[in-house]
């Protein structure tokens, strides 16, 4: 009995040993139970009734889902997309300041001349202008050409409107003197808006202006062929930046040092009123292109010039495209054809630019997808109101209260325009706007 007892114990611990071994074979060495944590709660977001969504749990695509039948698949997150509005010179004469004073209230209404071009810049992540006055203040006096000094006012109507930023290096920059480019800049911030090419200090004007738009960051430089005979301060010639290729390289350099995805150059060159671009603004372009600019934005001719994909080889010899637009014309202004003195009435249209910009992700490179426009006229027999044109003229239900005699000539310029911009074509849309006010034929 003993014995087979002995035989059960011996059978019961062999067992045992085997049931060990084949544990050990399973899982390998473990920890005591009281050693081992507990895994983390891990709590991703329900997909939607009907929807069938995988999520990533390593949080490879920070929190991206893709749909259907793709197990293993992550999509990558949606391109990045900006569009910009450019626009051209901002100009105020005398009779647009005169218009815009109310005796009553003893302030000067200039938002009557944005009221329909309003929606097309809010329509924008981005409005761009270019202004060529200054903000003296009403101590110097208000004028115009040839100095142009104007009420502060002007500043808050262009941000209603929808202007963001303002590019302030222009042959006008110095007409309220150097005292003028400061309080122009004080102006301008107290009312929201940025600008671009006059400073206060060499650490400002060496200090790219940078926005960014949904990732796709941006610098903003602006340069000008001259400050009309006005001297630049000595010592502080940093307060308008002129025309210099070393400067331009320098800020272009720091521009993509700083983060720009893309570089925006505004050039203020070319001949008054030539419908063309000359010889030194095409050179300047090629050598802004290779210098590293992505867009160019010309003004100052103060008519619509010719627009254009160049392309340039970086220091890395890799070929880019960079899209120049000439001349936009004038945005707003009382300019006319005058004998002896404005050659052509031309000076009452103006380019509105519309930019197209995309990233497909981060670390690719910005690139701009797509340019369009829109060709505005100024109507100065209603407080200078910016008239859209639509691409088609025969497009509007019914000719606006404007003489025959004008009416034709506006939409032979239209066409001329969209010849001169061609292979870039105008904007297919056109947005609503409130009846406008009667026009007095008085002034044609």
């Amino acid at each position: 009995m003993s014995r087979l007892n002995s035989l059960i114990t011996l059978g019961i611990g062999a067992l045992l040993l085997c049931c060990s071994y084949f544990i050990y074979l399973t899982v390998g060495t473990a920890a005591p139970a009281a050693l081992v944590p507990s895994p983390p709660s891990l709590h991703f977001p329900l997909p939607a009734e009907g929807e069938s969504e995988i999520y990533d749990p390593e949080g490879r695509a920070e929190g991206y889902a893709v749909s259907g039948n793709t197990a293993g698949m992550i999509t990558p997150p949606p391109p990045r997309e900006a569009v910009i509005m450019t626009a051209g010179d901002i100009m105020v004469h005398k009779p647009q300041y005169l218009q815009a004073y109310d005796p009553i209230s003893k302030i000067y209404d200039f938002s009557p001349g944005f009221e329909y071009i309003t929606p097309y810049l809010q329509a924008s992540n981005l409005a761009v202008g270019n202004l060529e006055t200054t903000f003296g203040g009403a101590a110097r006096g208000y004028s115009s050409y040839p100095c142009f000094n104007s009420p502060d006012e002007l500043a808050f109507a262009l941000h209603r409107a929808g202007f963001d930023l303002l590019c302030t290096a222009n042959n006008h920059a110095m007409d309220s003197g150097e005292q003028g480019v400061y309080r122009t800049l004080e102006v301008l911030e107290e009312t929201g808006l940025k600008a671009f090419g006059t400073a206060r200090s060499i650490a400002e004007r060496d200090s790219p202006l940078l926005v960014e738009i949904n990732g796709i960051t941006l610098a903003f430089l602006a340069f000008s062929y001259c400050t009309n005979g006005i001297p630049l301060p000595r010592g502080r010639e940093y307060i308008v930046n002129l025309i210099d290729k070393e400067l331009m390289h320098v800020l272009i350099r720091q521009s993509r040092k700083a983060g720009a995805d893309l570089v925006i150059v505004y050039m203020h060159w070319g001949l008054e009123y030539q419908t063309a671009p000359n010889a030194v603004q095409k050179e300047l372009a090629h050598w802004l292109a290779a210098a590293g600019a992505d867009i160019i934005i010309g003004s100052h001719p103060h008519v619509i010039q010719s627009m254009e994909y160049i392309t340039a080889e970086d220091e890395n010899g890799t070929l880019r495209r960079v899209f120049v637009a000439y001349s936009l014309g004038n945005f707003i202004s009382n300019q006319q054809r005058v004998a002896g003195a404005v050659p052509t009435h031309e000076v009452e249209y103006g380019l509105l630019l519309r930019l197209h910009l995309k990233k497909e992700s981060e670390g690719q490179a910005a690139y701009l997808q797509d340019v369009d426009y829109l060709l505005t006229w100024v109507d100065r027999a209603r407080r200078h109101r910016i008239i859209p044109l639509p691409p088609v003229m025969d497009d509007l239900p019914e000719p606006p209260s404007i003489p025959e005699r004008k009416w034709h000539e506006i939409r032979e310029t239209a066409l001329r325009l969209q010849e001169r911009l061609a292979p870039f074509s105008p904007a297919d849309f056109i947005l609503a706007v409130e009846e406008p006010v009667p026009l007095s034929p008085a002034i044609f």
